[in-house]
């Protein structure tokens, strides 16, 4: 993979956080106007937000993947286990957000937290990637390398 793929890739994915990390946040924004007095929690409107709110980060995920399918950036694969990846790290952090309104922190607190784990948890992928690579690119090295003494030991000798 050269420098300028590379590149392009890391870009794709610092899109792909900012806009779930945004339909997180909003997925909690309900739950902020309610605990600041914003919107009574009564009534059709409350329920049909925190449903809305709930689906939403995965609406978005769904139709982000299908959209890089269809325009030919993806294959239907690489969409699914991205499309996967993401979904279970929204769901992390709406869970981390919902345990801290659950522990009394209040919905302000929850936010930063949610988009917190999710920031975590691409940190971690991120490392466990790279270790990845660091590991395959050694295995590499080490075939050239017994390849090369396997060529200089058939080499034949002066006598």
């Amino acid at each position: 993979m050269t420098y300028e793929e590379l590149l392009k890739t890391y870009r794709s994915r610092s899109r792909a956080t900012l806009t779930d990390g945004i339909t997180t946040a909003l997925s909690h924004l309900d739950e902020v106007s309610v605990s600041l007095g914003l919107m009574e929690d009564s009534g059709l409107l409350s329920e049909l937000m925190g449903s809305l709110s709930l689906g939403l980060p995965f609406a978005v995920i769904a139709v982000t993947e299908q959209g890089k399918v269809v325009l030919g950036r993806k294959t239907q694969k690489a969409a699914l286990q991205d499309g996967s990846y993401r979904a279970v790290k929204t769901g992390a952090g709406l869970a981390a957000g919902a345990a801290a309104m659950a522990a009394g922190l209040g919905a302000l607190p929850a936010l930063p937290i949610a988009v917190g784990v999710r920031v975590m948890l691409d940190k971690y992928r991120g490392s466990m990637l790279t270790a990845y690579r660091v590991r395959q690119r050694g295995e590499r090295l080490r075939a050239l390398i017994a390849a090369r003494e396997a060529r200089v030991g058939q080499l034949p000798t002066a006598d």
